[in-house]
């Protein structure tokens, strides 16, 4: 059975970042360590070409990377067992590709799949899908030579859960500032620049955190003491505890 230990951390980092966002490279990376993975990508596919990122860098997958993404690109929504599946059932919980029915996916497609992925060692997979609250299918894959175990699928079922509840979480807070953000005029480096500072960091940091000069943070700075009406920091930050920018329930009593 896999460490549950660095989910804990992981969740509970995420959370108190002051500026929480959906950790897709630290998700990656715990998944191959956890479940000791070939590799493992991210699907984001809406209704528009959609991005495939996979994990780790260097020529794992066999050395098939560049014909994975080339093969899901032409051929996955019609050829992969579990889009196949996905596509038609829209099932929000995550399915073992061994457990696909045969309806969705038959011996054909089953030995074409097999005959593409076991060079590669990742004929073996499990999606979990972030359905929500996106309307598009957006899932991590995680896939190895060998199958899972029935423990291994169930801890996957409960990292699912933990990784659905992030991505929420991180999308309400991030609607959240936008509107508070909007009712100011705060653009979105200035609104980023506010949260990072009202979580405690430094200028420098936050410099180093959005790749811009200290300089630069510092004027963002002045004009958010403007479009909010105070004038220095710690009453910003009073202000956007109050306002519901830092993912609170609004003024206190």
């Amino acid at each position: 059975m896999p460490n549950p230990g660095p989910w804990l951390d992981l969740a509970a980092e995420t959370l108190h970042d002051p500026a929480p966002r959906f950790p897709v490279e630290r998700v990656a990376a715990q998944l191959l360590e956890s479940f000791e993975l070939v590799g493992c990508s991210f699907n984001d596919r809406p209704p528009a070409p959609g991005v495939l990122r996979l994990w780790p860098d260097g020529g794992f997958f066999g050395g098939l990377d560049r014909e994975i993404r080339e093969w899901t690109a032409a051929y996955g929504a019609w050829e992969h067992p579990l889009l196949r599946y996905y596509s038609a059932t829209d099932d929000p919980e995550p399915v073992h590709l061994a457990d696909v029915p045969e309806r969705f996916a038959d011996r054909r497609v089953r030995g074409a799949w097999h005959e593409f992925a076991g060079p590669g060692g990742f004929a073996h997979q499990i999606l979990l899908p972030l359905g929500t609250p996106h309307a598009h299918h957006r899932a991590f894959s995680i896939v190895r030579a060998d199958p899972f175990t029935p423990q291994e699928q169930d801890f996957a079922r409960t990292v699912w859960r933990l990784l659905g509840g992030l991505d929420r979480q991180a999308a309400a807070l991030a609607r959240a500032r936008c509107e508070v953000a909007t009712q100011v005029r705060l653009t979105p480096r200035q609104t980023a620049v506010l949260v990072l500072v009202a979580g405690g960091l430094t200028a420098a940091t936050v410099a180093r955190r959005l790749a811009i000069t200290e300089r630069t943070v510092h004027k963002h700075l002045e004009a958010v003491y403007h479009r909010i009406g105070v004038h220095d920091r710690l009453s910003a930050v009073l202000w956007a505890q109050r306002s519901g920018l830092l993912g609170g329930v609004g003024p206190a009593d």
